[in-house]
């Protein structure tokens, strides 16, 4: 009679090809981790750019930086690549037309490490899903922003902020006067225009440098009223020099001249 065979070795193919599936397994696994890893934190840098460039189209549009409550209706999703919100910090100045908007300021309340003067900074918590950035949650701040280690962080200067959206020229927001010149005038005959500033942050300063002995300049909030009478000895052509500042310390200097005429009597 023959012996029964031996069961165990018919399973012994089996169990080897299983333990090698299994390191197969492990192996694709510890590759694959890495890049998926990877995958997450490009996908969240992009996220965080197409989110910064919402954040500036509005900004141009509007002339001011949104809040947050705006900010979350302007970002498709608002979400980074693991599913969790946005953080969106930034100078509360930059929201208001009346404090200086977008172009009417030169300095902020915010900085982030040692960069002072930023915007706004868009923060994702990355993988660990908890932002250690401090503050953590969206909204205005004032002081300086600490980063977490682990957080990806986009942080825009005033500066940059500035200049990507065409803060130059005769922008809305920035400090100007918006007289381009004054009218002439006639000797013996009461002379009382007015110039006009625009723009900045209020209130505003007037200083004069150089003006006609004929005629006083009296600030009255954001105009400058001119007054005067000129005599015969003022015929010609009479310079008025002045500085226009604002309370975040922009200036503006402009030199006007008002061509006196001996004008005919009625």
């Amino acid at each position: 009679m023959k012996p029964a065979p031996i069961k165990g070795f018919a399973l012994l193919p089996l169990i080897i090809g299983i333990l090698i599936l299994g390191v197969l397994i492990g192996g694709s696994l510890t590759l694959i981790g890495p890049k998926i890893k990877k995958a997450k934190y490009d996908d969240t840098g992009d996220i965080l750019d197409a989110a910064m460039q919402s954040v500036l189209a509005w900004a141009i549009a509007n002339n001011r930086l949104p809040d947050a409550a705006v900010f979350a209706s302007i970002i498709s999703g608002n979400r980074d690549a693991w599913g969790r919100p946005i953080i969106y910090v930034y100078d509360h100045n930059l929201t208001a037309l009346a404090t200086g908007g977008l172009c009417g300021r030169k300095s902020t309340a915010l900085s982030y490490g040692v960069s002072a003067n930023i915007a706004f900074l868009l923060i994702s918590g990355a993988e660990d899903l908890a932002v250690n950035t401090a503050p953590a949650v969206s909204g205005a701040y004032t002081g300086n922003v600490v980063s977490g280690t682990a957080d990806l962080v986009r942080a825009i200067s005033l500066e940059s902020l500035r200049n990507q959206t065409g803060c130059f020229g005769f922008s809305s927001g920035r400090l100007r006067i918006l007289n381009s010149e004054l009218p002439k005038a006639c000797v013996g005959v009461s002379f009382t225009p007015s110039l006009h500033g625009e723009g900045g942050v209020p209130h505003y300063a007037w200083t004069i440098h150089v003006k006609p002995a004929w005629l006083t300049a009296t600030p009255n909030g954001n105009s400058l009223a001119l007054a005067g009478t000129p005599l015969p000895g003022d015929v010609g052509d009479n310079l008025i020099d002045m500085t226009l500042s604002d309370a975040d310390g922009n200036t503006l200097q402009r030199r006007f001249t008002i061509k006196v005429l001996a004008c005919a009597p009625p």
